[in-house]
């Protein structure tokens, strides 16, 4: 059923071509292996076609590896090929070689496996919904018998020719075979895209890579920026507080000047902002105040920000001072 389906399959294939790449391809050189009788040792001749005619090159038997090269054909004995006309449903066209199997025998006095066979020239008649074709068929055990003689001398058909139709046979062609170097174009542009997109495929090996990494470390990343953000939060809220401690502490500074301001001194206001000190009060000698707190630790640069003046009575000084309270 394979062979069969493969010849259908070519004939259809070959019926697509168009004109002139059909005569192109018939005009080109072909041997044709002509069989007078299929004894148990056929008898025939090996023919050279070119340009559609035939010239006699010897009788059956090996041939030069040049020509045994070319397209190979098979010609039998009159009365060994058979064809027929067959009117099938059009519906059959969808799977026309299991079709035909199934029905090999009702068309036929053989079944379908017994038989190397080729369809042609698909006629449809969509209107009353049926297809003519040409059938054409061969028994197989003859032919099969034959080839494997051919076979013997480097000679291996590709298909049958008679004047009803083709049957291709899909036989491994190792006389007709391409030769080993007909490949070589098709590898070297093979090689030649390889060397194309070898970079452009190494490149994105390479960012796969890079983005799997970037990937992996991640998690490693995020616990950084967040071990990050806490200790600038720390490192804000030291700030904070050394910030305060440097403006100083107001019941500090005022146990400071309880303890450096003599008797006879009293403080009206003291205000402490932003490390600025500010005290307004009257003395008996205020004169002196700015040496004795020049001596307290933590306050520098004291001096009076307005003129010493005398209360109203003539008895003290009134005074304002500032300083700096800081380490």
């Amino acid at each position: 059923m394979l062979t069969s389906l493969f010849a259908w399959w070519t004939t259809q294939l070959r019926a697509l071509l168009p004109p002139a790449i059909a005569r192109h391809m018939a005009a080109r050189e072909m041997l044709i292996i002509d069989i007078d009788r299929m004894d148990d040792i056929p008898q025939g001749s090996l023919l050279l076609r070119r340009d559609g005619q035939e010239r006699f090159l010897h009788g059956l038997q090996a041939t030069a590896p040049a020509m045994a090269r070319l397209a190979t054909g098979l010609r039998l004995p009159r009365g060994a090929v058979l064809s027929r006309e067959v009117t099938l449903p059009y519906a059959a066209l969808r799977d026309l070689p299991a079709v035909l199997c199934f029905e090999m025998d009702r068309l036929t006095p053989f079944a379908a496996d017994e038989l190397v066979w080729s369809v042609s020239r698909i006629r449809p008649d969509k209107p009353r919904g049926l297809m003519k074709l040409h059938l054409t068929f061969a028994l197989r055990a003859p032919v099969e018998a034959l080839l494997a003689r051919l076979t013997r001398l480097h000679l291996a058909p590709g298909f049958i020719e008679s004047k009803t139709g083709r049957i291709e046979l899909a036989r491994p062609r190792h006389g007709s075979a391409r030769p080993r170097w007909a490949s070589l174009p098709a590898a070297c542009a093979v090689l030649a895209l390889l060397c194309l997109v070898a970079p452009f495929i190494r490149q994105q090996i390479a960012l796969n890579q890079a983005a799997q990494a970037i990937a992996d470390a991640a998690p490693a990343a995020h616990a950084a920026m967040v071990l990050r953000h806490q200790l600038a939060v720390t490192a804000s809220g030291r700030s904070a507080i050394a910030a305060a401690r440097n403006g100083g502490d107001a019941l500090h500074v005022l146990a400071l000047l309880t303890g450096a301001l003599p008797d006879g001194t009293w403080i009206s206001d003291l205000t402490v902002k932003s490390g600025d000190l500010t005290i307004d009060g009257q003395s008996d000698n205020a004169a002196q105040l700015i040496g004795l707190l020049s001596a307290v630790p933590g306050l520098h640069d004291p001096g009076f920000t307005a003129p010493v003046t005398r209360t109203a009575d003539g008895k003290a000084d009134l005074f304002a001072l500032h300083a700096t309270v800081g380490p």
